[in-house]
């Protein structure tokens, strides 16, 4: 869709006739009949030794029909100097004549841009454009024109034909043929122009959404009763009309609300460019990355701080609440130093080994899950995975095991506690990190006490009411005040307790040092401080650690807000209460990525700063990026990503700075799998990684996102450089509809072979590197 909810009209016909009505022998009344099945036929022609060019539209006698051609006419840089419009006999068709005027030395500005003008005909080589510039003009709307405003319409028409001269003037500034496309982003003219693009889209949404608001703002002062001024108008039809105009003013709404992101983001471009920040180096070691100072500090006392940035340098503690349960003192274990990432190496590929549907293997095909996966272990391993992030081990009530009871017991709906163990096994022996779904926010228990309430647990953790938060009275909770949001399906566990934590840290070291795992995925981190979490990990050194930190993004009237640091941010927050030693998924990166790929608006990948908008963008070394998971697709569709752009999704996130993660579903689906083969190739060739990575991008308009991605000048962990060492492999890529090279843009002076491309994706290698990979491989 275009600004303003307009549709594109290039799949409408338009007529090539350039001859008069004589030459073409076409009588008038067969055009007008044409005309009525509702298609503007557009003739242009300049009249032998005269100085105006006739323009001829027949069509659908519609509202507003005259306006627009003559805002199109004008936006288009013409001058009208003379006109007449012909009618049939019942009004229902028209055919308008303009006799119009052209300055060639003002093509392409603005019509408040000309000063004194040199009337001349249009150039013959115009006419097509022209012809389809008119019949974009004339489409009608995705807003149906019954329910526009009664008043005059002439702003909204005038702003909607405005758009198409923006875009027609902006795609002019963008040749693809132009090898000097690097200096376009930069050029403080193409910022100017496309700045004005986006205003004329705005300008477009905000008369869209006023027309619909007058009639709706008439129906409730006036009631229904002002529906019936609509012809043929019976009671049906005007309830219908009610949810009709109802449905469209929310969409109105809506779309109003997405050119005012997309106008927040354009104003963000313009700053960047006049900062100078897209050539920047000093952003490595601006990015916001909030770290604890004070490490002397109890665990207690920090899982009580909430999490924001305020409290995290020399803030004061917060006080426990009287009213808690009585707490056994501890001191902090964080006595040895961390590991440098929480994400391995940097360089890890993570396969989520299962969706949501996983657990009825057995009962579909005699087989059970870990069965399954034991058999893939070799083809996993030969495509590049390090890692295979495994289902909730434990017996649960729940057949997909997030509701866990006795956490000894490893039989599950995804097998045996035998077929885990060889599959683990397995996975190691192919050098394959297998990664435990840790769920131990709520515990669900097996017996019930005295007054019938489930807080009696069996087998080797036999816990009682006093391991439940006391937000949970339907459970009987004795233990003290959560520290996380409240789970409701199932008892919360009381991790401030001391009994508690040192259970939970014999079972991790039980499953990693007896069962195998080396890797903690933890789920519904929100339920409890991330400073337990810290504790855990730092007891059990796990190679991998990372949780489901899944925090909802910014909307505003069902649009995603363009901003989203603040969401961001509050993952950082969580990151660092666990004082840095566990990884977060990234949930701000799915969300702004899923939006500009489903809706073509690739200005959302990139912050106001410069750098790409996610958790990814501010500390990669703690993020793990996805696209799809069991909760958001698989049979759940929570969140799902749009089907038609899965590969663009990884086009993004298998070439971006974080720790990639590959979904189960997606790797085995044969329409996805080899392109993704070939994107893990590519990351694996180049060596990129959640360290010390670097990205800059090039482009990031409503088409067209581009980057180029590679290892930053110096090594580091927290942050993201701008500055791409263009002496060591990297890579390019792109998103989007619209023609990009970096060839053509001359990134990094290098230059460049595409080697995996697809439906809106492509990505390029540094040839001089990969003719060194080759060199290398034959000796």
């Amino acid at each position: 869709a275009r600004g303003g909810g307009m549709r594109s009209a290039r799949a409408r016909a338009i007529r090539n006739d350039e001859a008069s009505d004589a030459e073409a022998g076409v009588e008038r009344g067969e055009d007008v009949e044409r005309a009525t099945r509702a298609t503007h036929t557009v003739y242009v022609e300049n009249p032998d030794g005269g100085t105006n060019t006739c323009v001829r539209v027949v069509g659908p006698n519609r509202r507003g029909g005259l306006a627009k051609i003559i805002a199109a006419l004008t936006n288009y840089g013409l001058d009208v100097q003379s006109s007449f419009t012909r009618t049939t006999a019942n009004g229902s068709s028209v055919d308008d004549v303009f006799y119009v005027t052209w300055d060639p030395r003002e093509a392409g500005k603005s019509f408040d841009e000309s000063n004194a003008r040199l009337a001349s005909q249009l150039e013959e080589d115009r006419f097509e454009d022209l012809k389809r510039f008119i019949v974009d003009a004339m489409t009608p709307t995705e807003t149906r024109e019954r329910y526009t405003s009664r008043m005059p319409k002439i702003y909204g028409i005038a702003a909607e034909s405005e758009v198409l001269a923006m875009k027609r003037r902006l795609d002019d500034a963008i040749d693809p043929s132009n090898q000097e496309e690097s200096n376009i982003a930069r050029d403080p003219v193409f910022m100017a122009s496309q700045l004005e693009f986006v205003a004329a889209e705005l300008a477009s949404a905000t008369a869209r959404l006023v027309q619909i608001d007058r009639v709706y703002a008439k129906v409730e002062s006036c009631g229904v009763e002002y529906l019936w001024e609509l012809e043929g108008s019976d009671e049906e039809v005007v309830n219908d009309e009610c949810v009709v105009i109802e449905a469209e003013r929310s969409d109105a709404r809506a779309m109003f609300e997405r050119k005012l992101a997309a106008m927040e983001a354009a104003l963000a471009a313009r700053d960047r460019a006049r900062r100078g920040l897209t050539t920047s180096s000093d952003t490595a070691s601006g990015v916001a990355v909030v770290r604890r100072t004070d490490e002397a500090t109890s665990t207690l006392a920090k899982s009580r701080q909430p999490l924001n940035e305020n409290n995290t340098t020399k803030a004061k503690l917060s006080k426990l609440s009287t009213d808690m349960a009585p707490q056994t003192p501890f001191a902090s274990p964080l006595s040895r130093p961390l590991p440098s990432t929480p994400c391995g190496n940097g360089r890890e590929l993570i396969l989520q080994g299962f969706n949501w549907e996983s657990c009825n293997e057995k009962a579909n095909n005699d087989r059970s899950w870990y069965q399954l996966l034991n058999e893939k272990v070799p083809e996993i391993a030969a495509a590049g995975f390090t890692s295979v992030w495994m289902p909730p081990p434990t017996k649960s009530v729940s057949k997909q095991g997030y509701l866990p009871t006795d956490l000894y017991n490893l039989n599950s709906f995804y097998g045996s506690e035998d077929e885990l163990r060889s599959c683990v096994a397995r996975m190691r022996e192919y050098n394959i990190t297998p990664v435990a779904d840790i769920v131990i926010n709520h515990r669900c228990a097996e017996a019930q006490d005295d007054a019938g309430r489930w807080n009696k647990y069996t087998g080797k953790i036999d816990w009682d009411a006093r391991a439940i938060t006391c937000e949970n009275p339907q459970f009987g909770g004795q233990g003290s005040q959560s520290t996380g949001e409240d789970y409701l399906p199932a008892p919360n566990i009381d991790h401030t307790q001391q009994f508690v934590r040192k259970d939970l840290k014999e079972w991790l070291s039980w499953m990693r040092d007896d069962v195998g795992f080396r890797g903690w995925r933890f789920d519904f981190v929100k339920g409890y401080s991330g400073v337990f979490t810290g504790e855990y990990v730092e007891e059990t050194r796990p190679f991998l650690s990372f949780g489901e930190f899944w925090d909802e993004c910014s909307y505003r009237d069902g649009v995603l807000e363009y901003n989203q640091d603040a969401h961001r941010q509050r993952t950082c927050d969580w990151v660092d209460s666990t004082g840095g030693n566990t990884a977060a998924f990234d949930f701000t990166t799915k969300g702004i990525l899923q939006e500009a790929v489903a809706r073509t608006e690739y200005w959302r990948l990139i912050d106001t700063k410069g750098r790409p908008p996610g958790f990814c963008g501010m500390w990669p070394s703690r993020a793990v990026t996805f696209i799809e998971n069991h909760d958001t697709g698989s049979t759940l569709q929570h969140w799902p990503f749009p089907r038609d752009k899965i590969l663009q999704g990884y086009c993004y996130i298998l070439t971006h700075p974080g720790t990639p993660t590959v979904f189960y579903d997606h790797w085995v689906d044969p329409k996805w799998s080899e392109a993704i083969g070939v994107m893990l190739d590519i990351r694996k060739r180049t060596g990129l990684s959640s360290n010390a990575a670097a990205v800059h991008i090039e482009r990031a308009t409503a088409g067209l996102y581009a980057a180029h991605i590679g290892h930053a000048q110096e090594m580091y962990t927290e942050g993201l450089s701008m500055d791409v060492d263009v002496k060591r492999p990297s890579i390019c890529m792109k998103l989007g509809v619209e023609d990009w090279s970096p060839n053509a843009a001359k990134v990094g002076n290098l230059s460049w072979k595409c080697t995996a491309s697809g439906d809106g994706w492509a990505i390029w290698e540094d040839k001089n590197h990969l003719e060194d990979e080759e060199i290398s491989k034959a000796r």
